[in-house]
């Protein structure tokens, strides 16, 4: 933890759920897990206020309920947590590509409400699909659409939870206590009761909610039963996305194919996020791709080229390959890192960095004489890249004997976690700065944008009612022309602003995802990861820091 990710922290809770939150969440991080009333006497907010705002964070799976002491429980937030808030759009869209429509309707609205009812996800889903499907000028809605609507809804909602999307949240096993035991078993996590749903009733509320009561008295029979989002899910598919990518630009295609057939097959059998997966065969994988020719030339190739991710480890079945994702994300990582470090120094730098990582420890001399670079050049890079923490120096000498001929070595060499977490303050500083520009540039051009909105919205009007150009000419010219310009000027800075800012928040991914590659298999902190930490690989090209 530091100063930036603090920062980032504050700026996003403050954001998203505002200041009171804000404030509670700033002294969980900084103090740690404490009770209610150490929370209301340190952060000076009123005692009804901070329980409003810890249940807001519980709901939203941000605060983890510990028992203090006997019957007094305690609140601690998941930091990590708070930077998935950011990637929502993302998941938003892998479920629509997967799913389809119904599906991001469903993950969108349990994203809202962090924990949620089988009938509330349905029912809200249902309502906002004929919204939209209304406003978009679709026909009337008859009954049996609202009966197709939401059943279909609820098959969606059930392949989610099958596929680990959604899944159920722990439930209190000791009742009338201050600090209940929450758990849940492995067979019910992924799985959906059919009489969870009543479809009747279910119908019956989306017409009275259609017909404008809000709060219908109709009861369901999963009152006592939430759900909400699985981030492991959606981080197993960034992660094996980003492989198969990676794969696809190395080779081709058909290769990334078959790299994801291996690990689906191999999901079957082992923990997505074990570092060696369980082997394969190959009759195993010609079976689930047909149609692929050639099917041993591809994984010949693919285990020369694939960094170590593709490994022959047995001749039966046709012989049986084994997928390393350790070896995988280490060769992510370095070279995101290079990339990083060529983007930021130059071309020389990230040769020397290179030279140095792959032989440990090097002398000056050394890297100079190796790297075909002058001494002086050498000397600098290897001063700018020690100053910035990609470097360390280790001393080393001959004897320990007082001496004048006792000469000392300076040997420079690479400390991954060092520069992970180098790499993580950068993100963190650059995401927080990128968040405050766009809000400075909201708020300095927000009743400019205000009147564009009126304007647009009055020409739409005329379009739709069937008003003439003149009319619509004379509305567009109620901005003046400095207001016009000031318009352009502002209208495409702000784009740029949100765009800088998602840029931001892809470089938070970076930071979540490629920063704990190395944390988790490649720098042999796995030990040291809580429980709660985001385990995720993301987006390593394309990137400009």
């Amino acid at each position: 933890m530091s100063l930036q990710l603090m920062k980032l922290t504050d700026k996003i809770l403050n954001e998203y759920y505002g200041n009171i939150v804000a404030q509670v969440g700033k002294m969980l991080f900084e103090r740690g897990s404490h009770p209610l009333r150490d929370i209301h006497r340190l952060t000076g907010l009123p005692r009804s206020k901070v329980a409003e705002a810890l249940a807001v964070l519980i709901q939203h799976n941000l605060v983890l309920v510990e028992e203090w002491r006997p019957n007094i429980p305690s609140y601690n937030l998941l930091y990590d947590r708070v930077f998935l808030i950011l990637r929502f759009p993302r998941y938003v869209f892998l479920v629509r590509e997967q799913f389809g429509e119904e599906g991001e309707m469903v993950v969108d609205v349990i994203l809202k409400e962090g924990q949620a009812t089988a009938s509330h996800i349905i029912v809200t889903s249902c309502v906002k699909l004929l919204e939209a499907s209304e406003n978009a000028g679709g026909s009337s809605i008859t009954s049996s659409s609202y009966e197709l609507k939401h059943v279909t809804l609820r098959n969606h909602l059930i392949k989610l939870i099958e596929n680990g999307f959604i899944q159920r949240c722990p439930s209190p096993q000791t009742l009338g206590k201050p600090c209940p035991s929450m758990s849940i078993k492995e067979d019910e996590l992924h799985s959906f009761p059919p009489e969870l749903l009543d479809l009747k009733a279910l119908q019956q509320e989306i017409q009275a909610r259609r017909a404008g009561n809000t709060n219908p008295d109709i009861s369901h029979p999963n009152t006592d039963v939430l759900w909400r989002i699985n981030y492991e899910r959606f981080h197993v598919e960034f992660r094996d996305s980003e492989i198969r990518n990676s794969i696809h630009r190395r080779v081709d295609p058909l290769a990334g194919e078959c790299l994801g057939a291996m690990l689906k097959l191999s999901y079957k059998t082992s923990d997505p996020w074990a570092p060696t997966l369980n082997p394969v065969s190959v009759a195993e994988i010609r079976d689930q791709l047909k149609d692929l020719k050639y099917l041993n030339q591809y994984l010949k190739i693919l285990e020369e080229q694939s960094g170590g991710c593709v490994q022959l480890v047995g001749d039966a079945g046709g012989g049986q390959y084994r997928l390393n994702l350790a070896n995988a994300v280490n060769t992510l990582t370095h070279a995101l890192i290079y990339n990083i470090i060529q983007d930021r120094y130059g071309s020389k730098a990230a040769r020397v960095f290179r030279l140095i990582h792959k032989n440990s420890m090097m002398e000056q001399e050394q890297i100079a004489e190796i790297s075909m670079i002058g001494k002086k050049d050498a000397y600098t890079l290897c001063s700018r890249l020690f100053r910035d923490n990609f470097l360390q120096l280790h001393e080393l000498r001959k004897t320990y004997a007082p001496s004048p001929a006792n000469k000392t070595i300076y040997l420079f060499h690479v400390d991954i976690n060092s520069v992970v977490r180098n790499i993580l303050e950068w993100c963190y500083k650059a995401l927080y700065n990128l968040i405050v520009q766009r809000e400075t540039r909201g708020s300095e051009n927000r009743r400019l944008l205000e009147k564009r909105t009126r304007v647009d919205s009055i020409v739409e009007n005329l379009r739709q009612s069937g008003g003439t150009d003149d009319q619509i000419k004379e509305v567009e010219e109620m901005l003046s022309p400095r207001k016009k310009w000031k318009e352009r000027r502002g209208n495409t800075s702000l784009p740029l602003v949100w765009r800088n800012g998602r840029k931001g928040e892809v470089d938070e991914q970076i930071k979540n995802d490629s920063g704990l590659k190395d944390e988790r298999y490649a720098c042999s902190a796995v030990s040291r990861l809580p429980e709660s930490g985001v385990k995720s690989i993301g987006d390593t090209h394309g990137v400009r820091y």
